[in-house]
């Protein structure tokens, strides 16, 4: 038993001690002998310091710290069991249990594959390819360019997205565009209808984190609903990105022309019917292409954007290093720099089509004060704000089950292009 054990606040009074004696013994055993006697909750009394860097979950090098960053957390309000193993055994805003976990599950998952595929059960195999792809893709979907685990993890994802589809037909096609002088791939999905029917078209402009291949297996609400669509790794984006270093730069119509180009170059896709859906820093890039190109029809928003400095690099800063990186920043302060000319300020006059405008007003992520200067800035849009469109799935994750999400934007995108699913 040590000195303060001995001498409790309980052990004085039996010897009588609690009086005038108290200040001898404060002088005789420290401090902790002045101290009202908590029980219990004595254990942390005294202790002298400051932060615990560690139990803070800083998540370095993300910018702002773990405390800010609500991507790296999974909700338990999840069927899937997988899921919810991780949800109950990572370390919430901790980079290296994010990847640690949903790899681990991954693995399962490819495991389970390869054991369905020696004995010839192909769906099942599918089913499971598939699984470990995106529990690989959620492992590196937020990891920094400069940690090892990235491109090896964007590999293996890749890889088992392709070998998923070599066991069963694909709804989709794979395409490659000429962009700004580069090769990029993508995918192009439509409904099934009658040989030369011409479908209205959806192009999707992917956020920060998105990939193409589960983009793409997200457009079966547009196919049917009788309307074609297409993504594409642009620059900043995906495969685009890993796999050909290019960076995104500010002028997004560069990159979106050419893939009007493509399509109404195809004999199955209405040259007169094509529209743009942007999500998250898509949804800066969407309108800012359609202030140069009129052939786009209709622009649908989630997240709505008028300028992405304001509108998420300050707004959110956990995710400025990632920005950097889509830009081709040399570090941070040179991304604020160049961010001054990721704006639609002094464009968005020229947007002319009708446009939905998504926003979520406690959106965490992307401001929702920048839908409304978009919204406001259009004058000549035939345009209507949606409000809960932001990014409700990472406000979720920290600690809500997630709303109920109407198809409003793709019904808004059936009705502008006059599809007939």
């Amino acid at each position: 038993m040590t000195v303060e054990e001995k001498f409790t606040r309980r052990s004085a009074m039996k010897f009588g001690l609690l009086s005038a004696g108290v200040p001898v013994l404060a002088k005789t055993f420290a401090d902790p002998a002045l101290a009202q006697d908590l029980g219990p909750g004595n254990r942390y009394v005294g202790e002298v310091g400051g932060r615990n860097h560690q139990e803070l979950y800083t998540g370095e090098p993300v910018v702002g710290g773990g405390q800010m960053e609500i991507r790296l957390n999974q909700s338990i309000y999840t069927d899937d069991p997988h899921e919810l193993e991780v949800a109950r055994r990572m370390r919430p805003f901790d980079p290296l249990s994010w990847y640690t976990e949903w790899n681990r599950v991954a693995q399962i998952n490819e495991d389970i594959a390869v054991g369905y595929e020696e004995h010839g059960l192909n769906a099942s195999a599918h089913q499971f390819y598939m699984r470990a792809s995106r529990f690989y893709r959620l492992s590196i979907v937020y990891q920094e360019d400069t940690d090892e685990t990235m491109m090896p993890g964007y590999m293996k994802f890749v890889e088992l997205f392709d070998k998923a589809w070599e066991l069963d037909s694909p709804p989709f096609e794979r395409v490659t565009i000429r962009v700004d002088g580069h090769d990029l791939k993508g995918y192009f999905r439509k409904p099934g209808g009658e040989p030369g029917t011409r479908f209205p078209t959806v192009i999707n402009y992917q956020g920060a984190d998105s990939l193409a291949e589960n983009t793409i297996m997200g457009g079966g609400s547009y196919t049917a609903r009788g309307m074609a669509y297409l993504v594409v790794d642009l620059p900043g984006q995906g495969a685009a990105k890993r796999l050909q270093n290019l960076y995104m730069q500010p002028d997004t119509e560069r990159y979106v022309t050419p893939l009007i180009d493509y399509l109404q170059s195809r004999s199955d896709v209405d040259p007169d019917r094509i529209g743009l859906r942007g999500q998250s820093m898509g949804s800066f890039s969407a309108p800012r292409a359609a202030t140069g190109d009129s052939r786009i029809k209709a622009v649908l928003v989630s997240a709505g954007s008028h300028d992405l400095l304001r509108d998420i690099f300050e707004y959110y800063p956990p995710i400025q290093d990632r920005i950097r990186w889509i830009i081709g920043a040399r570090d941070l302060t040179d991304a604020r720099r160049l961010l001054e000319e990721y704006t639609i300020g002094g464009l968005a006059h020229k947007i002319e089509c009708p446009m939905l405008i998504g926003y979520g007003p406690k959106d965490r992520i992307m401001d929702p004060q920048g839908a409304f200067r978009l919204y406001n800035a259009a004058v000549n849009s035939d345009r209507e704000m949606w409000s809960g469109a932001g990014h409700p799935h990472h406000e979720a994750k920290s600690g809500g089950p997630l709303d109920l999400r109407l198809p409003t934007d793709v019904d808004w995108a059936a009705k502008q292009l006059g599809a007939t699913g």
